[in-house]
């Protein structure tokens, strides 16, 4: 045998331009392929995916070559079976069991995103030698942002009967600073999750033969902060494993807690784009406003220039879709549930921290009718100096009272007044204003000031996902072959499991405070 093998010394998957060289005909086939594996692998859900029998969180259809966009796949689902039965000689019939059936359904629907570029541009601004390629390789990843972040709203936004709070909270309005993600907010919530109908994707068993469920937490990284510092875990950490470099205390590694694997989700800000994850939100302030700026003015707006892109499309208040022409969504109001009686629907209140680059921080609300994705008009900002040019101002903001502070658009400590008892909560520690710079970061939390976050607890089919078809590719040309566009269309759907009795199953929906390193922004103690 020759030692030189260097025939296959190189195991590269042949690249797009050398597949052209050989066979125009290939681009289509080389490129969707190309489309899937780039859109799988920056979408975390993807490799949780199976069949209806695999004990995965996300059951795939892909048999679904009649179907259209704007076509509905129904699922079938039972219950277990309930009945008397018979003792002894007593006649059966009569006494049989019986089962409750349902249907749900995953509505399908196109999904096309493109980029245009001209001759020009490809001669001077070629990023790595070709701007086509660029960009198509990064819309291979956007394709996979939106295929994850879809499923993570819909989680968010649709179960029915499976939320979880901690510290015994019920509902997003009482959280307060100490209802963060935890190793013991884990542990009670996983009871919760097998009582709501979850199914683990093993069980294991002591030498007793008691049953172990085994599931998963999926943490945003900023909610992990909070459980990776929590004494519990880090004396868990301590005992895992021998001294090394590679113990978990040290590389980082995570353990699984009371037989919950942990997986925690990285976020990268994006360049001119919405920021974050859905699952913990948050936004940058473009254009500057105060409480004497003109009223109109009072916006969050990250880009003046940019009134297509969504960047507050995770905030509460907006009505995400996930198929065109999907009908009014009151009922995942209820996500966001406030303790008001008669607060409802679109006139429902929602809160914002906005946090300054000097550190200073200002609280804001604003109406569901506010957000339309784009950017969020404002309601009312706390400070201390009522109204102000802009009528917004307002020394009462949700349930943080700013009353005889003497911080205004020069910012300055809080101060808690605890001899009067309506008297100011505002924090020393934290310098207020009613002023906000561009770059400022918006993080949305509830009335108390809580920031708002998420964890999702994920079991043997949590949701389904259904795909119609291959991805594909799309080109056109314009302005007599000056100006090119490439991109790409799919069809697919998802939403959670549903049992019988209209519940959604297999998965629980952790809701949490927070905060976002370096970004921390005060929050009631109670």
């Amino acid at each position: 045998m020759p030692e030189n093998n260097t025939y296959n010394a190189d195991a590269r998957v042949q690249t797009l331009a050398a597949a052209l060289g050989q066979d125009t005909g290939l681009v289509a086939k080389v490129w969707n392929k190309q489309l899937r594996t780039g859109a799988q692998s920056v979408d975390d859900f993807a490799f949780f995916e199976g069949g209806e029998k695999d004990s995965k969180p996300f059951v795939v259809k892909k048999d679904l070559e009649n179907y259209n966009a704007g076509d509905s796949v129904v699922f079938t689902v039972m219950s277990q079976p309930r009945g008397p039965g018979v003792r002894g000689e007593q006649e059966l019939t009569g006494n049989t069991s019986s089962v409750n059936w349902a249907t749900y359904t995953c509505k399908v629907d196109f999904w096309r995103d493109a980029f245009e570029w001209n001759k020009k541009q490809a001669k001077f601004m070629a990023a790595g030698g070709s701007v086509k390629s660029a960009i198509m390789d990064q819309l291979k990843m956007k394709l996979g942002r939106k295929r994850m972040n879809d499923m993570k709203m819909a989680l968010k936004l649709l179960g029915k009967g499976n939320t979880i709070y901690p510290n015994g909270k019920r509902g997003f309005d009482q959280l307060t600073a100490g209802d963060t993600m935890s190793p013991t907010v884990l542990t009670m919530a996983k009871p919760q999750w097998q009582r709501l109908g979850g199914m683990p994707f093993k069980i294991g068993h002591n030498k007793h033969r008691s049953p172990v469920y085994s599931c998963m937490a999926y943490i945003p990284d900023v909610a992990m902060t909070s459980l990776r510092m929590h004494h519990s875990y880090e004396n868990a950490l301590m005992n895992a494993a021998a001294r090394s470099d590679d113990h978990p205390l040290y590389s980082g590694r995570l353990l699984d807690w009371q037989g919950i694997g942990l997986f925690e989700h990285i976020s990268v800000d994006a360049e001119y784009d919405v920021l974050a994850d859905p699952l913990a939100p948050r936004a940058i302030l473009g254009v500057g406003f105060g409480v004497d700026s003109a009223a109109g003015s009072c916006k969050l707006i990250s880009d003046a220039g940019d009134t297509q892109t969504r960047f507050f499309e995770w905030f509460g208040g907006y009505k995400y879709e996930w198929w065109e022409g999907q009908a009014a969504h009151a009922d995942w109001n209820d996500f966001y549930n406030h303790a008001d009686t008669g607060i409802c629907g679109a006139n429902r209140k929602y809160y914002a921290w906005i946090v300054n680059t000097d550190g200073s921080v200002g609280f804001v609300e604003y109406l569901g009718t506010g957000n339309n994705g784009n950017q969020i008009t404002i309601s009312k900002i706390l400070s201390p100096d009522g109204a102000g040019t802009s009528t917004k101002g307002a020394a009462v903001v949700g349930k943080i009272n700013a009353t005889g502070n003497t911080w205004d658009s020069t910012p300055g400590p809080g101060m808690v007044d605890e001899e009067e008892e309506d008297g100011s909560n505002t924090s020393p520690d934290f310098n207020y204003t009613d002023t906000f710079l561009a770059g400022a970061y918006v993080i949305p939390c509830n009335e108390r000031g809580a920031v708002d976050m998420c964890s999702l607890m994920l079991g043997k089919n949590s949701a389904v996902r259904a795909y119609v078809g291959d991805d594909k590719m799309i080109y056109q040309e314009r302005d007599y072959g000056f100006t090119h566009g490439g991109g790409y269309e799919s069809i697919f759907g998802q939403t959670p499991c549903i049992r019988t009795d209209r519940k959604t199953t297999g998965y629980a929906l952790i809701r949490h405070a927070g905060q976002h390193p370096g970004l921390e922004v005060p929050t009631l103690e109670e």
